[in-house]
């Protein structure tokens, strides 16, 4: 349907909504749908009194005392389920009622107004409501036919004066009318539900009888469609009885207050400024209120709208919740197997970004979820209930309640990131990944990593300190401490997160070597022996000063669905490495770092240019093969370093000789790969995607139209070597466990001679 079709619709369904009386003579016709036939006999109070479709003498004493006598006589167009005499007198026996007039008013006014529907529906329209009119085209009406099933009702309850704990001070709670379930049998074909089991297990003093048309909450229908001129009449058998929402339901139930308590913990007093203008001075308050739990994401089970937009009828006539309540047994039991392992006392320590993660777990956003759904779900969808948990179920006016007497766990508690909600320290890293916002890719079954969970203190030695009253972490700054920031927390996560692929265990070796490239690009865990460390810790090694243990031992903390998490007895954090490998390199002036006879040869190659930049690395991304500086030392002593005569090292470490700039050059270019020349995807380690080939190297070739010698680099799962063609084949050091010294700009490894 077009947006103007759409808005003409709606302005004429306000119009009906606000109109009191509708004159024949009214310029601002309504569509022919709403068009009353000069056939039609009269008012539905004098089809209803006509006795003609049977005895509504009850339901209609009920319509008079609820002060709704005239909008039947014609003052409004409605649709009206009436119950006959028989009907209402089973229930006001069921309630311990002689008569209608024993029962009080409020309550009279709650269940009579749950009969009358705003505007006029007729069995088609109830059957496959179309919230954007009747202009559909057929494939239009089709789509999600039946699913619009909830329509506004007069019933309402009376505004409540609560205690707001945010200001110590009672609010007045103002609370909507009800919308009534209308469950027709395109709705459950929609679905693909068998339609009177599903109807059946929520109404089981029912009986679905709307193969060919509808049921009205709990009731069957007897006679569709009966014309009045103010709206169609449609007889049930028995009375609609007032739905309640979730919120209420589990209130009137103490058996899932643990539940309810962690709900109410993301529960505020809204103020509403519509409600107010309308309402609040018939009332005698300054303002009325709405109870919500949408700020920390929940949906607001304590509203009987699912949006405060009347306008929205595509939301508010079909949008429901289902919440799957597990009971006060079955929390403590959790608790007991699965938070007090992680060091938890009590369940009112259990960390509140946790315990909410917990909450929506058992939240089915958007839409009900019938028993059928649960034994049969999707292949996507994951429920984390299955029926024999459930000891008692509710139809609401908002969605379904289900309370479970036992509780699996969750599936956010069986991924990867369980252990991060589970363990008492662990809540430094779970506010760092809650911060950065990545929690749902951790979750994912489609998704597999390794992960490593840092302590609070390890983060504390890092500089970084948590504040458990707001579930931030901050730094200590010139202006005093300061919440880092949401990158600072991205690396914090991304440092101890490594993407496994699907095939590939998840599993850290306790033996041998590995190396794992992170989340955070271009830095890597490294694995020896049982131990782990970060590249910007192993890359500490080039430092001759340094007196820091490289290696940490790691602990496994579960084996979960979607991949392995473990911790370590690492001093600090695993960190980002920051530092500029090229500038590094040409700033080199200490002798006793593994590349200074490199740095000093390239020096006299002109390729140092001041003192912070060496041109070569001026041509992005590289990969270098660094002789030690044994093995330089050798070769020029052996004269097998071109545009070099005569060179040596003294005792200080000064290169002195004859050197042929140009040449040497040409000779030290062969020793870096770059992006310029390659693409470069990733570093060279065992079983890296830098794979077994040739490279190209920025070495100038000496005929014109004629390429330089390739680079021939080999893994073979043992060893890496690199070979000039033509010259000699070297191998990399198994010093570092051949490992590359890695940064963003660059990584070089260490080989055991000279091309």
């Amino acid at each position: 349907m077009n947006n103007m079709k759409k808005a003409t619709f709606l302005r004429k369904m306000l119009w009906l909504l606000f109109v009191p009386f509708l004159a024949v003579s009214c310029e601002d016709k309504m569509s022919e749908h709403y068009e009353v036939p000069d056939w039609v006999p009269g008012s539905a109070w004098e089809v209803l009194s006509s006795g003609e479709h049977g005895n509504y003498s009850i339901f209609l004493e009920g319509v008079e005392r609820a002060g709704y006598k005239a909008m039947l006589e014609g003052k409004s167009i409605l649709t009206i389920m009436a119950p006959d005499d028989e009907a209402f007198q089973a229930y006001l026996s069921k309630k311990g009622y002689a008569s209608i007039k024993d029962m009080p008013i409020d309550e009279v006014k709650k269940v009579i107004g749950y009969h009358l529907l705003y505007y006029s529906y007729n069995k088609e329209d109830l059957v496959n409501f179309r919230p954007n009119g009747s202009a559909e085209t057929d494939e239009e009406q089709n789509e999600d036919a039946g699913l619009y099933y909830k329509h506004r009702t007069k019933s309402a309850d009376a505004p409540t004066m609560e205690m707001n704990p945010a200001t110590g001070s009672e609010v007045m709670v103002y609370h909507r009318e009800r919308f009534l379930p209308v469950f027709s049998y395109r709705y459950f074909q929609t679905l693909g539900l068998d339609a009177k089991r599903n109807y059946e297990y929520f109404y089981p003093n029912s009986t679905w009888t709307g193969d060919d048309g509808f049921n009205v909450s709990n009731a069957s229908v007897k006679e569709y469609g009966i014309i009045a001129n103010n709206g169609y009449i449609h007889t049930v058998k028995q009375v609609v009885e007032p739905l309640e929402t979730i919120y209420k339901e589990l209130k009137a139930s103490g058996n899932y207050s643990t539940f309810l308590s962690l709900y109410d913990a993301s529960g505020y007093y809204e103020p509403n400024d519509e409600l107010t203008e309308l309402y609040a001075d018939a009332y005698g308050v300054d303002t009325l209120y709405q109870y919500k739990h949408e700020a920390n994401g929940l949906p607001n089970i304590a509203c009987e709208w699912a949006v405060d937009d009347m306008i929205n009828f595509n939301y508010l006539t079909r949008v429901a919740y289902t919440v799957f309540a597990p009971s006060n047994a079955a929390i403590d039991d959790f608790f007991n197997r699965f938070w007090k392992v992680g060091g938890y006392t009590s369940l009112d320590e259990v960390d509140k970004l946790a315990m909410n993660t917990l909450v929506r777990e058992y939240i089915w956003n958007g839409t009900m979820v019938f028993p059928e759904m649960l034994e049969k779900p999707a292949e996507d969808v994951d429920y984390n209930v299955t029926t024999d948990q459930i000891e008692e179920s509710h139809m609401c006016v908002n969605g379904l309640m289900y309370g479970l007497s036992h509780m699996d766990t969750p599936s956010s508690f069986s991924s990867v990131l369980g252990p991060v909600f589970q363990y008492k320290d662990a809540r430094s890293f779970l506010y760092a990944i809650n911060g950065a916002g990545g929690a749902n890719s951790y979750i994912s079954p489609e998704a597999k990593y390794t992960l490593i969970v840092p302590n609070s203190t390890q983060f504390e030695n890092s500089g970084i300190y948590t504040v458990y009253a707001s579930q931030g972490l901050q730094e200590d700054t010139e202006d005093g401490r300061v919440d880092i920031s949401t990158s600072a927390k991205q690396n914090i996560v991304y440092m101890h997160s490594a993407s496994i692929a699907s095939e590939v265990s998840s599993e850290l070796p306790t033996s041998g070597t590995a190396v794992l490239p992170l989340m955070a690009s271009w830095n890597f865990w490294f694995v020896k022996d049982g131990k782990i460390t970060c590249n910007a810790m192993f890359n500490r090694q080039l430092n001759p000063e340094n007196v820091k243990e490289t290696f940490a031992t790691f602990t496994k903390l579960a084996d979960e669905d979607n991949g392995t998490v473990y911790k370590t007895d690492a001093e600090s954090l695993f960190e980002l490495e920051s530092g500029d490998l090229a500038r590094s390199m040409a700033i080199c002036a200490d002798k006793r770092y593994v590349y200074y006879n490199f740095v000093q040869l390239l020096k006299k190659a002109n390729l140092i240019i001041g003192e912070n930049l060496m041109s070569t690395f001026g041509k992005g991304r590289f990969v270098a093969f660094i002789p030690t500086n044994d093995a330089i030392q050798k070769a020029l002593q052996e004269g097998r370093i071109p545009g070099a005569t005569n060179a040596s090292f003294d005792a200080e470490g000064n290169l002195t000789g004859t050197f042929d700039a140009e040449v040497l050059k040409n000779y030290l270019n062969s020793y870096f790969i770059t992006s310029m020349q390659n693409t470069i995807m990733s570093y060279p380690y065992f079983g890296s995607s830098f794979k077994t080939g040739k490279y190209w190297s920025e070495r100038v070739s000496t005929e014109e139209g004629v390429l330089p010698p390739a680079l021939n680099y080999e893994d073979n799962g043992t060893s890496l070597s690199i070979q000039l063609e033509g010259f000699r084949k070297c191998n990399v050091v198994s010093t570092y466990s051949q490992s590359p010294f890695a940064n963003e700009d660059g990584c070089f490894h260490l080989i055991d001679d000279v091309f």
